[in-house]
């Protein structure tokens, strides 16, 4: 037989260590995924080995967990201790003599052992993985340099060059039918053709090899001059670029690390000594993750000492106060380290002011004579019921049993769209908070030490909100559904639903249509909302990490690569008259190759869809290595449409569907790679739908586990979220790499998950 002493503080871990071990999986899984998307994305468009990704999400994993474990104690414990409370068995425990240590010390362990594993993490595994990810980012941008220009594209990020390749295998960095565009120092342009080229790189130096290179230097008009012209041709040349790789091999090899990635003892040898700047530095950071090693334990005791007060509302208002009291705790280490970096306080004040004020709150909760916390407590505002007479209370009963002659919806439907409503709100708002909270994790040290104030904070999470909606609102669907039919499954009300003879897929009924409520809602929020939003929130994410704020909108000089003909344009695009500005035009011979004429202009206008009249047009002609040159006022050539030279936005994210297809179009004319672009614009179609699979396969998933428990419900949840973001990223992956049509990639995520759902279906008896 177990003692009381021992039954009591047994029976209190076994109710608030599944909820902490479901919020740590479900904040670690959530976050982890996030954050693995962003890097996933950089390594779509940088081309980087998915090795090299592999071990970058790896290294990400210690600061997701940094965050999520105390978070998940505090959610884990206050959930736990508010279902007691909402159940009346803390009330029950205290009629029988238990007291409060009784109930505190086994959270409290939790606290502890937590706060060990954290302080590991903290002080070992945090500093390693931002120096893996400092390597693993210069490897990255190594591994880029070797192969820089992506065949059929554009590419700039040479210094002082412009290259373009029409054929090539970026794997292998071989290139074929070369242009290279160069303007020198004395003003001249100097354009290079090459029927092959690579980049060779040896130590610190790279050189551009190109072979059958024709070199073509045309001078600067001066005073109304003739221009010259040089044109060289060559078996070979090479050419020695700056690609900054010398600059990347020695961030490599240097010894010199930052604040956030010395250990505890790097950390403390600098705080101790070295410039006065660096050691305010270090003892910042060292305060920090202190404050952050210790916050599992204090989250125990403010966790246990609030949730034993809780007598209504149960795992919501756990939920709720959990969230509230790390947005509070998160913002005021975020206030205390601005002033310290300030200067108005010193490191110690600044960085432990959070962590004292959460105990002083503890100790008074637990001081407070057992003052419940009668949460969601309406009475005070209820209407009492007036009596009527037997009579016409039974005409509203029969009135309100259906509305409509198919009986929906009924009571059952109104209730069940009531308790989907408020998980919905309820998981989403946690979600949503969690990401918050994170992405200010993630940024307050540019936010402190940029000195960024709240209200460009503040915008940039707003703008912020629309990606964050519909990311989130396929993963919060699935929670919302299986919370709510687990719910009905757990308290045998679908028994009683079935007995009366209906259908699990009437009982089904209010879910889906409820999804295709919060589909229309994601399509609504992506379409016209998300585009706009997530240009000015990348300014304003820009602008907080510490650069200047700049517009996405390609401007400037713009350069094309006709898809029609052996032609590149180069000009500047003048919106208000639709016209190019100094458009230069290089013609190509039949085999692509080298250049056969390039002509420049003043001004480029359109006289029909496919025609453009060019002013003080200047032509050279090349024949071999004799050049001939043309001069006339006005000259009409053939040319793309208009639409085409308009400077576009090339993020899918920044635009909607509708925008996306005219963008993909476009990008057709000019020849470039778009696989990853049709894949975006299918991943768009489908998102909408994602919302609705998510309750199509929650419900018969609820149904069948919802009896064995609604904690096995909701890790079923998370699985299945993690599911179907790495099953849709790994076909993304396919599609942008050619291997998967891109209606396969965007729409199959969607097309499984629904065939699970549709077999999940067919097991439940009903």
């Amino acid at each position: 037989m177990i003692s009381g002493s021992r039954l009591i503080p047994g029976y209190t871990l076994r109710a608030a260590l599944p909820y902490v071990f479901l919020s740590l999986f479900l904040l670690t899984a959530v976050l982890f995924a996030q954050q693995s998307g962003r890097f996933a994305e950089l390594a779509l468009y940088t081309q980087i080995p998915f090795s090299l990704l592999a071990d970058v999400s790896l290294a990400l994993l210690p600061n997701v967990l940094g965050f999520t474990l105390p978070a998940a104690v505090l959610a884990g414990i206050m959930i736990g201790l508010a279902r007691m409370g909402s159940d009346s068995e803390i009330v029950a425990m205290r009629a029988a003599g238990v007291g409060t240590w009784s109930l505190l010390w086994p959270v409290l362990l939790i606290g502890v052992f937590v706060t060990v594993v954290t302080t590991y993490i903290q002080m070992k595994e945090a500093p390693q993985s931002a120096r893996d990810l400092k390597k693993a980012a210069l490897q990255g941008a190594l591994r880029k340099l070797d192969s820089p220009v992506e065949p059929r594209d554009f590419n700039t990020e040479i210094p002082g060059y412009v290259i373009y390749v029409r054929e090539g295998d970026k794997a292998q960095g071989s290139w074929g039918k070369v242009f290279i565009y160069a303007q020198q120092p004395d003003g001249s342009n100097r354009a290079v053709t090459a029927r092959s080229g690579r980049i060779d790189s040896s130590g610190e130096k790279s050189e551009l090899v190109l072979s059958d290179a024709v070199a073509t230097k045309i001078s600067v008009r001066e005073n109304g001059d003739q221009r010259s012209y040089v044109v060289e041709r060559l078996d070979q040349l090479r050419i020695s670029i700056n690609t900054g790789r010398a600059e990347i091999l020695k961030r490599i090899n240097e010894a010199e690390m930052g604040p956030e990635e010395l250990d505890w003892r790097g950390l403390r040898k600098q705080a101790s000594s070295g410039q006065p700047e660096e050691r305010n530095e270090a003892q910042r950071t060292l305060h920090r993750r202190l404050a952050l090693s210790v916050s599992p334990f204090l989250f125990a005791l403010l966790g246990g000492a609030l949730g034993m007060k809780v007598r209504r509302g149960g795992r919501g208002v756990g939920v709720l106060l959990a969230l509230l009291i790390v947005i509070v705790y998160y913002l005021a280490s975020l206030l205390g380290e601005s002033l310290a970096r300030a200067g108005l306080v010193s490191p110690v004040i600044g960085l432990w002011a959070a962590t004292v004020l959460m105990f002083f709150l503890s100790f008074v909760l637990l001081a407070v004579n057992r003052t419940p916390v009668a949460a969601w407590s309406l009475k005070r505002f209820r209407k009492t019921p007036r009596p009527t007479d037997r009579g016409t209370t039974q005409s509203v009963v029969l009135r309100t049993k259906g509305v409509g002659g198919i009986g929906f919806p009924s009571l059952l439907d109104i209730g069940l769209f009531r308790t989907l409503s408020l998980s919905f709100v309820l998981a989403f708002a946690s979600l949503v908070s969690v990401f918050i909270i994170f992405t200010l994790f993630e940024m307050w040290r540019f936010i402190a030490r940029n000195g960024i104030g709240a209200r460009l904070v503040a915008r940039y999470i707003l703008f912020l909100l629309p990606l964050i909606t519909v990311e989130l609102f396929p993963a919060t669907m699935l929670i919302a559904v299986l919370m709510t039919y687990a719910l009905l499954a757990r308290r045998s009300e679908t028994i009683a639903w079935w007995a009366s003879g209906q259908s699990v897929y009437r009982l089904m009924l209010p879910g889906l249509f409820f999804a295709l409520a919060a589909g229309a809602g994601t399509w609504v929020v992506q379409e016209h909302l998300m585009p706009n939003a997530n240009l000015t929130q990348d300014k304003l994410r820009a602008q907080i990490r510490g650069g200047e704020p700049r517009a996405i909108t390609g401007t400037g000089r713009q350069w094309l690569a006709s898809a029609e003909s052996n032609r590149l344009y180069s000009y500047e695009f003048d919106p208000g008259s639709n016209s190019l500005t100094e458009p230069v035009i290089y013609e190509f011979d039949p085999a692509g190759v080298h250049l056969a004429s390039v002509t420049t202009g003043n001004v480029g206008t359109w006289v029909a869809a496919n025609r453009m009249a060019l002013s003080k047009v200047e032509t050279f002609n090349f024949l071999g290595l004799d050049v001939e040159r043309q001069v006339a006022e006005t000259k009409e050539i053939p040319a793309e449409p208009l639409q085409v030279f308009k400077p576009t936005i090339d993020k899918p994210s920044q635009l909607s569907s509708e925008g996306l297809s005219s963008y993909l179009k476009t990008a057709k004319r000019r020849g470039m790679e778009v696989s990853a672009l049709a894949v975006a614009l299918q991943r768009k179609y489908a998102a909408p739908f994602g919302v609705v699979v998510m309750a199509f396969i929650g419900i018969p998933l609820a149904l069948s586990f919802g009896r064995k428990g609604t904690i096995i419900a909701l890790c079923a949840a998370v699985g299945l979220s993690i599911a179907y973001w790495g099953v849709g990223g790994g076909l993304q992956q396919l599609g942008n790499l050619g291997l998967l049509p891109p209606a396969v990639a965007g729409w199959s995520p969607p097309i499984i998950f629904a065939a699970g759902g549709t077999y999940l279906l067919s097991r439940i008896h009903t």
